[in-house]
Protein backbone atom coordinates (compact mmCIF):
# COMPACT_ATOMS: atom_id res chain seq x y z
CA UNK A 1 0.00 0.00 0.00
CA UNK A 2 1.32 3.44 -0.93
CA UNK A 3 1.47 6.54 1.25
CA UNK A 4 2.55 10.16 0.82
CA UNK A 5 5.41 11.29 3.02
CA UNK A 6 5.68 15.07 3.30
CA UNK A 7 8.87 16.73 4.55
CA UNK A 8 8.94 20.54 4.75
CA UNK A 9 11.68 22.92 5.80
CA UNK A 10 11.56 26.67 6.43
CA UNK A 11 13.77 28.71 4.08
CA UNK A 12 16.61 30.65 5.75
CA UNK A 13 14.97 30.40 9.17
CA UNK A 14 18.20 31.12 11.03
CA UNK A 15 18.26 34.60 9.51
CA UNK A 16 14.75 35.46 10.69
CA UNK A 17 14.61 38.28 13.22
CA UNK A 18 11.51 36.72 14.79
CA UNK A 19 12.65 33.08 14.67
CA UNK A 20 11.11 32.17 18.05
CA UNK A 21 7.76 33.68 17.04
CA UNK A 22 7.87 31.74 13.75
CA UNK A 23 8.66 28.49 15.61
CA UNK A 24 5.54 28.94 17.75
CA UNK A 25 3.53 29.83 14.66
CA UNK A 26 4.76 26.62 13.03
CA UNK A 27 3.77 24.56 16.09
CA UNK A 28 0.26 26.06 16.07
CA UNK A 29 -0.05 25.55 12.30
CA UNK A 30 0.89 21.87 12.60
CA UNK A 31 -1.61 21.33 15.41
CA UNK A 32 -4.37 22.91 13.34
CA UNK A 33 -3.40 20.99 10.18
CA UNK A 34 -3.48 17.71 12.12
CA UNK A 35 -7.04 18.47 13.24
CA UNK A 36 -8.29 19.91 9.96
CA UNK A 37 -6.92 17.14 7.72
CA UNK A 38 -7.18 14.22 10.13
CA UNK A 39 -9.12 12.11 7.61
CA UNK A 40 -6.11 12.18 5.24
CA UNK A 41 -3.38 11.91 7.88
CA UNK A 42 -1.91 8.52 8.78
CA UNK A 43 0.86 9.89 11.06
CA UNK A 44 0.42 13.50 12.26
CA UNK A 45 2.77 16.30 11.28
CA UNK A 46 5.50 16.95 13.83
CA UNK A 47 8.66 19.02 13.91
CA UNK A 48 11.52 16.59 13.41
CA UNK A 49 14.67 18.73 13.23
CA UNK A 50 14.77 22.42 14.12
CA UNK A 51 12.52 24.02 11.52
CA UNK A 52 11.74 20.88 9.53
CA UNK A 53 8.48 18.96 9.83
CA UNK A 54 7.08 15.69 8.52
CA UNK A 55 3.79 13.93 8.16
CA UNK A 56 2.39 10.83 6.49
CA UNK A 57 -0.75 11.05 4.36
CA UNK A 58 -3.04 8.50 2.78
CA UNK A 59 -2.57 7.86 -0.91
CA UNK A 60 -4.26 9.26 -2.83
CA UNK A 61 -5.28 12.51 -1.18
CA UNK A 62 -5.19 16.23 -1.94
CA UNK A 63 -1.78 17.02 -0.46
CA UNK A 64 -1.85 20.37 -2.33
CA UNK A 65 -4.63 21.48 0.01
CA UNK A 66 -2.45 20.70 3.04
CA UNK A 67 0.53 22.56 1.53
CA UNK A 68 -1.70 25.54 0.72
CA UNK A 69 -2.79 25.58 4.37
CA UNK A 70 0.86 25.66 5.48
CA UNK A 71 1.66 28.43 2.99
CA UNK A 72 -1.30 30.55 4.10
CA UNK A 73 -0.61 30.14 7.81
CA UNK A 74 3.16 30.56 7.68
CA UNK A 75 3.19 33.54 5.29
CA UNK A 76 5.34 35.51 4.66
CA UNK A 77 7.89 32.85 5.66
CA UNK A 78 8.67 30.48 2.80
CA UNK A 79 9.32 26.74 2.98
CA UNK A 80 10.51 23.97 0.72
CA UNK A 81 8.76 20.64 0.44
CA UNK A 82 9.85 17.14 -0.52
CA UNK A 83 7.18 14.55 -1.20
CA UNK A 84 7.72 10.84 -1.54
CA UNK A 85 5.06 8.41 -2.68
CA UNK A 86 5.57 4.77 -1.89
CA UNK A 87 5.27 2.04 0.69
CA UNK A 88 6.28 2.06 4.34
CA UNK A 89 8.18 -0.77 5.99
CA UNK A 90 6.75 -0.07 9.44
CA UNK A 91 2.98 -0.21 9.69
CA UNK A 92 2.44 0.63 13.34
CA UNK A 93 0.84 4.01 12.79
CA UNK A 94 0.46 4.63 16.50
CA UNK A 95 4.15 5.56 16.34
CA UNK A 96 5.16 9.12 15.52
CA UNK A 97 6.13 9.88 11.94
CA UNK A 98 9.83 10.12 12.83
CA UNK A 99 9.71 6.49 14.03
CA UNK A 100 8.38 5.19 10.71
CA UNK A 101 10.50 4.04 7.77
CA UNK A 102 10.36 2.81 4.21
CA UNK A 103 10.59 3.82 0.55
CA UNK A 104 8.06 6.65 0.89
CA UNK A 105 10.33 8.27 3.50
CA UNK A 106 13.53 7.70 1.47
CA UNK A 107 11.92 9.33 -1.56
CA UNK A 108 10.68 12.31 0.48
CA UNK A 109 14.17 12.82 1.97
CA UNK A 110 15.71 12.67 -1.51
CA UNK A 111 13.07 15.14 -2.74
CA UNK A 112 13.72 17.71 0.02
CA UNK A 113 17.47 17.49 -0.62
CA UNK A 114 16.85 18.16 -4.32
CA UNK A 115 14.46 21.02 -3.52
CA UNK A 116 17.13 22.69 -1.39
CA UNK A 117 19.93 22.03 -3.87
CA UNK A 118 18.06 23.32 -6.91
CA UNK A 119 16.09 26.02 -5.05
CA UNK A 120 12.65 24.59 -5.82
CA UNK A 121 9.68 25.03 -3.53
CA UNK A 122 8.43 21.49 -4.20
CA UNK A 123 9.92 18.23 -5.46
CA UNK A 124 7.87 15.03 -5.71
CA UNK A 125 9.36 11.58 -6.23
CA UNK A 126 7.08 8.66 -6.99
Amino acid sequence: MNYITVICDLVASRQLDNREEIQYKLIDTLKEANKRYSMDIVAPFVITIGDEWQGLLRYPCDYDMVLAFFKKNLSPVQFRCGIGIGETSIHDFELTVNQLDGPSFYKARQAIVLAKKHVHSLVLIK
